[in-house]
């Protein structure tokens, strides 16, 4: 699809329309490889993306790799203290430089020994010294802008318009009501690759518990989805629901789990946190291909130690393994189904304002106009 023709479909959306009028974006969205060319520059270039958990970097030395849509970063903790983020490339001749999550005193290229500071500054490069006009200055790592914010680390592949505070202002308190932050400790990460365009995952996501009473039964048997509530800030959005009376799972009480209730917050484009408990995960979702997504789920809990914690830590993420593999199969599902000549563009329910947010502020970026969160 041609740049003139992909302005065209992006335009068929109108974001001006109330949402009981609106119709939704076109199925090329989602299906023509093109669009998530347009949406590398335009939407991802943009805006924060979730690097890692800051547990994995509290300490001198630590560092993390982070892969998404064919760039490569890492984020690491200087010797001063200082969080830091750079492209993980060596400068001599493009190596990369970091592989996984662990701990250094510098960081040493593997091809050809280029050795650079934990500040990203050039500090050994062998065989360079009678090089003319080689200036080690010059070829320091290349930094990324890094915040961290609760227990997570952000970097932000361009030149961010606002923080990360700014983005999430008044989450943090509505989070700090389920128990305190800085309390839990991270546990665990695991992957759900799925062969669907990103964002159906995130629609899937926002549709305001719609799709929980018919497809996820047993996350249903743990929520009173009639007390389902959405509500949309500048470019993220809060979804609420209240505990079941009797939160059961495959015969387990789950009533320790789920709480007070659920907190599923959404981060524009693709960056979800659900606080239930005395547990924390958060969905990153990182496209791969125009029909293919990955989506890495990170898993914090309040108590990590003793044999009751491990088994209560087992039977809660067995409990999320269920729900994650269902909303995999029904993504898919929806992705085959928007490769038929039978559907073109579909309406919204009541319940998906969440839904229309994402598309108005997609549709935003697309033509450019991304505006500040308020």
């Amino acid at each position: 699809m041609d740049a003139a023709s992909l302005d065209r479909e992006i335009g068929r959306f109108d974001p001006a329309l109330p949402m009981d009028r609106a119709a939704t974006p076109p199925k090329s969205w989602y299906v023509e490889p093109a669009m998530l060319e347009r949406e590398r520059e335009r939407v991802f270039r943009r805006h924060w993306q979730y690097a890692c958990p800051l547990d994995l970097v509290r300490e001198p030395g630590r560092r993390a790799r982070v892969d998404f849509l064919g760039e490569s970063w890492f984020v690491v903790r200087d010797h001063g203290g200082a969080l830091r983020a750079f492209h993980n490339v060596c400068r001599h001749h493009a190596a990369e430089l970091v592989d996984g999550a662990g701990c250094v005193a510098e960081i040493v290229c593997p091809y050809h020994g280029w050795t650079y500071a934990l500040d990203g500054t050039l500090k050994r490069a062998p065989q360079m010294g009678a090089m003319k006009e080689f200036a080690p200055e010059a070829f320091g790592l290349l930094p990324l802008p890094v915040e961290a914010w609760g227990p997570f680390v952000f970097v932000h592949p361009g030149a961010p318009e606002w923080t990360i505070a700014e983005e999430l202002a008044g989450l943090e308190r509505r989070l700090q009501a389920f128990g305190p932050l800085d309390a839990l400790r991270h546990v665990s990460r695991r992957s759900y690759p799925m062969q669907c365009n990103w964002k159906v995952f995130v629609d899937n996501y926002l549709d305001g518990g719609y799709h929980v009473p018919h497809l996820h039964h047993g996350l249903a048997s743990q929520l009173d989805v009639s007390t389902y509530r959405t509500e949309c800030f500048g470019r993220h959005s809060i979804q609420t629901c209240a505990p079941s009376p009797s939160a059961t799972f495959r015969g387990a009480d789950f009533r320790e789990r789920i709480g007070a209730g659920a907190i599923y917050a959404w981060l524009h484009p693709n960056f979800m946190l659900n606080r239930y408990g005395p547990i924390l995960d958060v969905n990153w979702v990182r496209p791969i291909a125009h029909d293919r997504c990955s989506v890495e789920f990170d898993y914090w809990f309040l108590e990590t130690e003793g044999e009751k914690a491990r088994g209560f830590i087992e039977a809660s993420l067995a409990a999320s393994d269920a729900v994650q593999r269902e909303d995999v199969a029904i993504s898919e599902s929806v992705q085959r189904g928007l490769g038929s000549r039978a559907y073109d563009t579909g309406r919204y329910a009541r319940t998906e304002i969440s839904m229309h947010q994402f598309h108005k502020l997609l549709s935003s970026d697309l033509r450019g106009a991304a505006a500040r969160p308020s």
